[in-house]
């Protein structure tokens, strides 16, 4: 990949070359502010890079830019992939833009001799992060990153005669079938015309990815009594691409940004972005536009309010309704504003978008139905690796991050009590068996380590009294290098008290006083933190605060109740945790945690919870016809399959595989049907395939079958493959 960009760089210093320089150095126009770096050592090259990157108008416009600080964004969200893909289209860009007349001047030239240096330094950050990445794969799909839709504001505008034309076809249109207000003014023209020409595959791919989401939409649109047509707006906005970004931070099929994201109920952390949460997305959208279309009593206006601000939108209604030329009966429309030249296109371009998405067929557009997969769903109570989920359900960790697209990182997130996650359908029950053997993220919570020069992962994870393999977990680190001013998340693990066979004392409470802290109390009473932590069911990073109640002493024990049935609610003891509440009433532990509303793993003694009701499946009766056959290397299931005559579909289905072709060298499996050996026959003089098939007590027919014989002749010398 560097051989490839350094010649890129090559082409692009040879073309600035061969170009007259100018006779004096260039000096920064008083358009480009340059911001001093202060104390440049001990910043990041993010943090150096937000202070260092000021442009003027010209240049914020072109794509290398925007493409740059796409790459900033996903550096910052530490999808190293992601960033490297941008950079690669920026340099391209850059290169593309050096022959480019539109850019001159001083600007121009100063431009092209930053640029290449900061992309350069960027890749120099984004390399070391993809070499430790374990396969290197791309984590997102091409079309996801697109700078089409309202990104890709087209300048080329469309002749009279081409207008004409579209002008013909919209002329024979029904309004009425259209549920948000439009008229088919030069501005909306131009819009079909870009979105059928120069946007033609970004629109039809817009398209064919609406089909997978428009009855989930439709359906909320319509309990919402919403015009089903807004659903435009999400293609204009990001095609329908979950995973799709926008260099203002904004994230996910309806581009929330990220404070009015959080606003509407999307939280975004380092482990998830319900930004990318098809549903819950769809619910913002519908509950901002809904208050939008409240503050203006005006759809249009709602759509521009949703793009370039509501505040923007209502000072411009209000200056235009104080307008003394303007007659002021007239309610103020969309059509009278002057907006930034984004917003200009994006209404029209959205109505433009339901047209097209109307008639197809009239713009040559071919849309073929696509269907997301279908999931169950099963609330979960700690954080593992989706890799172990993914092991235990045999499918692949793509599927299960494809159906959970905010999760950000690679596990569940270890920051919540719960946590909604999508499974294959039909897998649930053997996530359910299966949960207690999943090995997990013992994570209670999580710290924020900025690494300082000199720093190494073994005296980081020393000074949290960690193992270093936990802090690679953590940061799902393949090697212990690190790198200065690069963010670990150090994982907090409180760790019970040690028992002893003293008698316990009657539990003692006090009543934290103002300027106490958790420390101070236990100093008080001569005990450890640790133990007021544990005593007082606290994690690592929680606080106390005047007027809380602490228990200073050890819970007392509480005797064994009477034994109990599955239903009725249990006390816990000492030492009780989940798990070995589970194991004693034979309960899965993902069925324990359900029943009692996402309570953490470190119970109080005193607790009172449910058991909930659970049969064991009995065990599946083995048909006489099937085997157990342990899987040999090299072996497929079309392989085995062929080996006992019998169906990969069979196969799958006996062995609750799903969909997964996955096999493990001596792994079991449930075969139906007996395995066949193969013998070779070789045709002597005389024998037909009557003779043949009595003396291996088969039929003429499997014998056909298994040669491919067009007929029942044989001749000498023929060999015959005969299974038994």
């Amino acid at each position: 990949m560097y051989f490839h960009l350094l010649w890129l760089l090559t082409l692009f210093f040879i073309g600035c070359a061969s170009k007259p320089e100018p006779t004096t150095a260039p000096t920064p126009p008083k358009e480009i502010t340059q911001i001093p770096t202060p104390q440049a050592d001990s910043l990041s090259f993010l943090e150096k890079a937000k202070l260092d990157t000021l442009v003027d108008s010209t240049t914020a416009n072109r794509q290398s830019w925007t493409y740059y600080q796409y790459a900033l964004q996903a550096m910052e969200n530490e999808e190293w992939l992601l960033a490297r893909h941008y950079l690669d289209n920026s340099l391209k860009q850059l290169v593309v833009e050096n022959n480019d007349t539109t850019y001159k001047g001083k600007e121009d030239s100063l431009y092209k001799l930053q640029m290449p240096l900061k992309i350069v330094s960027a890749l120099d950050e984004v390399y070391p992060n993809v070499a430790e990445i374990k396969e290197v794969k791309e984590s997102f799909v091409e079309s996801d990153v697109s700078m089409d839709g309202v990104e890709g504001l087209q300048e080329e505008e469309a002749d009279s005669t081409t207008l004409q034309v579209i002008e013909s076809f919209l002329d024979t249109l029904n309004l009425s079938q259209f549920t948000l207000p439009i008229e088919f003014n030069p501005r909306v023209m131009q819009e079909i015309y870009y979105l059928s020409t120069k946007a033609r595959s970004f629109t039809e791919g817009s398209l064919n990815r609406k089909t997978a989401y428009d009855s989930m939409i439709y359906a909320k649109l319509e309990e919402a009594k919403m015009p089903k047509d807004l659903i435009y707006l999400s293609l204009v906005e990001s095609g329908f691409k979950v995973k799709a970004y926008s260099r203002a931070k904004a994230s996910g099929m309806w581009q929330f940004i990220p404070e009015t994201g959080k606003r509407y109920g999307l939280e975004q952390d380092y482990w998830v972005d319900m930004r990318r949460n098809p549903e819950m997305a769809t619910d913002g959208a519908i509950k901002y536009l809904k208050k939008l279309y409240d503050d203006f009593n005006d759809w249009l206006l709602a759509m521009a309010a949703y793009n370039c601000g509501e505040n923007r939108v209502k000072r411009l209604v209000k200056e235009l309704k104080a307008d003394t030329t303007r007659d002021s009966t007239k309610a103020v429309t969309y059509w009278e504003l002057t907006l930034p030249k984004e917003t200009m296109h994006y209404v029209p371009r959205i109505l433009a978008a339901m047209v097209i998405g109307h008639y197809p067929h009239q713009y040559d557009m071919v849309i073929e139905n696509q269907k997301r997969p279908d999931f169950d769903t099963v609330t979960v109570y700690d954080s593992f690796p989706l890799e172990e989920v993914a092991k235990l359900l045999r499918v692949k960790e793509d599927t299960l991050q494809n159906l959970n697209m905010e999760l950000v990182k690679w596990c569940t997130p270890p920051n919540r009590d719960s946590y909604v996650l999508r499974l294959p359908l039909g897998t649930r029950e053997i996530f359910v068996e299966g949960y207690d053997r999943m090995e997990k993220n013992n994570f209670s919570s999580i710290h924020r380590h900025r690494v300082k020069s000199g720093e190494t992962l073994g005296g980081i994870a020393k000074q949290y009294g960690l193992k270093v393999s936990e802090l690679k977990l953590a940061n799902n680190l393949k090697s212990n290098r690190i790198r200065k001013g690069q963010t670990l998340l150090v994982p907090i693990q409180v760790k019970p008290t040690k028992k002893t066979n003293q008698k316990p004392e009657k539990t003692r409470f006090y009543v934290v006083k103002p300027e106490e802290n958790i420390a101070t109390v236990a100093r008080k009473f001569g005990i450890s933190a640790e133990n007021i932590r544990t005593w007082n069911n606290l994690d690592g990073a929680s606080y106390i605060k005047a007027g809380d109640t602490l228990k200073v002493s050890k819970p007392e024990d509480i005797p064994p109740p009477a034994p109990l049935k599955k239903g009725e609610k249990y006390i816990v003891q000492s030492g009780d945790t989940y798990e070995k509440i589970g194991k004693d009433f034979q309960v899965p532990i993902i069925l324990l945690l359900e029943a009692n509303n996402g309570y953490k793993k470190r119970l109080t003694v005193g607790d009172s919870i449910i058991i909930p009701i659970y049969k064991k499946p009995p065990p599946k009766k083995q048909n006489k016809n099937t085997t157990t056959y342990v899987v040999q290397k090299g072996e497929t299931l079309s392989s085995i399959a062929r080996k006992f005559n019998t169906t990969v579909a069979k196969i799958q289905e006996l062995n609750n595989m799903g969909n997964s072709t996955r096999l493990d060298i001596g792994q079991k499996l449930t075969v139906q049907g007996k395995a066949t050996s193969q013998t070779t026959h070789r045709v002597k003089k005389g024998e037909a395939l009557w003779d043949i098939a009595r003396s291996y007590q088969v039929t003429i027919e499997d014998i056909v079958k298994w040669n491919n014989l067009k007929d029942t002749k044989v001749k000498e010398g023929d060999q015959l493959k005969i299974l038994k």
